[in-house]
């Protein structure tokens, strides 16, 4: 049990020394960069992170899988990185061809070709990266892979210190600081382990790669469909709104993402613990208990994020004060994903992972006509609205497919909490002069009508107390 809660620790530092260190860029980034050249620098993370997804091809996941069995771990790694690797090197031949049509794509204009290069560089130094970090995570060495993750952020946040502090404060700063940190700590990254690089001697396994992608190409279409799905309000806002409004929603979205903190810790705490109580056959009761308390804490931390909004948008600057709107909608992403992630046993218990294509599909069809609706209209009060639908449905479509092929438990309570939850993403839309008693005053309305889950958690820790306590005596 120490080894599982020190492997543990040492996986968690990473996740929560890089949002630490993203919190702290974010401000430092808003309060130099206006939110129209915020907006430009979001578009290049959107195309960055879709292009990263499918370059993947699901060969990362399906390495994890075959690592410990694996005789060869050496010739693994080198056949699993091949082919994404190859495609992303082809892929900036293609963006250095056409580099002016990208850059265009990008920032409205086709004279910036050396951030859209940039571009291409970065992919090909985040393949490697990508790789070589699920070699040390595989090898459970859970210190060293936190510290690498945590130092390529920190690159990336010196990086932006040097360009808004002494060389320009545009869109290109946002841009050439996180490409040139993000391949600086890569740079280091791969020196380090470049003995996992060496590729002479090289067999080339057409089986394995074959057995990879067989894999892999599944899960790379549900993970595709989901980045679209995060990425669809600002690719929407490209097309119907401004710069302003992507970088008002982009600012945005990085606040609110520091609630997946919460959401990857508890994952990763969680999954482990569910296939063994799964294994062990444990009663649905203690599952049960688990989601109820998840949304007990989910929702107190979300109107808690509400009552103190002005607070926390007031760390972007001024410029950014359009924020306050659309940040409730916003964190019902990762907060509807956290619940979600207690509701979902059913498809992984049953190994019907193909069901997942099919919660992305539910999930993206209300956010691409919401977007089409709302945004001419709304701009990133619309993305944000159709963003935080999306992810109502993203939690109904995991849960209903999952009490489809297991026992599962009512979820009345859960869907009357996250409709209150969305009630209040909805009020905080509008600059109502009472919102902070109308926050307060739902936020009671949660906690009381989760008066039985608190009753239980108490019942429980009581419980476990008493045990303890027995054990010694």
């Amino acid at each position: 049990m120490n080894g599982f809660i020190k492997r543990l620790l040492g996986f968690s530092i990473g996740p929560v020394g890089g949002a630490v260190i993203a919190f702290v860029t974010i401000p430092l980034t808003t309060h130099f960069v206006s939110p129209d050249e915020y907006g430009k620098a979001g578009m290049f993370t959107v195309f960055q992170t879709l292009m990263v997804t499918l370059l993947y091809l699901g060969v990362d996941q399906a390495y994890t899988r075959e690592y410990n069995d694996a005789k060869d771990r050496q010739a693994l790694f080198k056949n699993a990185l091949l082919l994404p690797l190859a495609l992303s090197v082809i892929l900036l031949f293609s963006i250095s061809l056409s580099s002016g049509w990208i850059s265009y794509l990008l920032f409205g204009k086709n004279s910036y070709h050396f951030a859209a290069i940039l571009l291409g560089v970065m992919l090909v130094f985040m393949i490697m990266e990508r790789f070589i970090l699920l070699s040390i995570r595989m090898d459970e060495r859970a210190f060293e892979y936190s510290v690498f993750n945590i130092l390529i952020k920190l690159v990336i946040l010196l990086a932006t210190l040097l360009f808004v502090l002494l060389i320009r404060r545009d869109f290109l700063a946002v841009v050439y600081s996180a490409a040139i940190g993000q391949i600086a700590g890569d740079a280091y990254l791969i020196f380090r382990y470049r003995r996992l690089l060496v590729y002479k001697n090289f067999h080339l396994d057409s089986i394995l790669i074959r057995q990879l992608l067989e894999f892999g190409i599944p899960l790379v279409i549900a993970a595709s469909v989901a980045s679209v799905l995060n990425s669809a309000g600002r690719l929407a806002l490209r097309t119907w709104s401004t710069f302003y409004e992507i970088g008002i929603f982009t600012a945005t979205v990085k606040i609110s993402a520091a609630l997946s903190v919460v959401q990857t810790s508890f994952t990763n705490f969680w999954v482990p613990t569910a296939y063994r109580w799964y294994s062990e056959h444990k009663d649905i009761f203690y599952y049960k208990v688990v989601s109820d308390s998840v949304l007990l804490f989910m929702s107190t931390l979300f109107f808690l994020i509400l009552i103190f909004k002005n607070l926390i948008v007031w760390l972007l600057s001024p410029g950014y004060s359009d924020a306050i709107y659309i940040l409730g909608f916003l964190c019902l992403q990762p907060v509807m994903y956290t619940i979600s992630e207690t509701t979902t046993l059913g498809i992984v218990f049953s190994k019907k992972s193909y069901l997942n294509i099919w919660v992305s599909l539910i999930s993206l069809l209300p956010c691409l006509v919401l977007n089409a609706v709302l945004i001419p209209r709304y701009g990133a009060a619309g993305a944000a609205c159709a963003t935080g639908v999306s992810y109502v449905f993203f939690f109904w479509g995991r849960s209903h497919f999952s009490n489809k092929n297991w026992t599962g438990f009512p979820l009345g309570i859960h869907f009357a909490v996250i409709l209150i939850m969305f009630a209040g993403a909805l009020v905080n839309a509008f600059p109502l002069k009472y919102i902070l008693l109308l926050n307060l005053g739902m936020m009671i309305l949660v906690l009381v009508s989760q008066a039985g889950t608190i009753r239980r958690i108490k019942i429980v820790a009581f419980a476990r107390k008493n045990t303890r306590k027995f054990s010694k005596n």
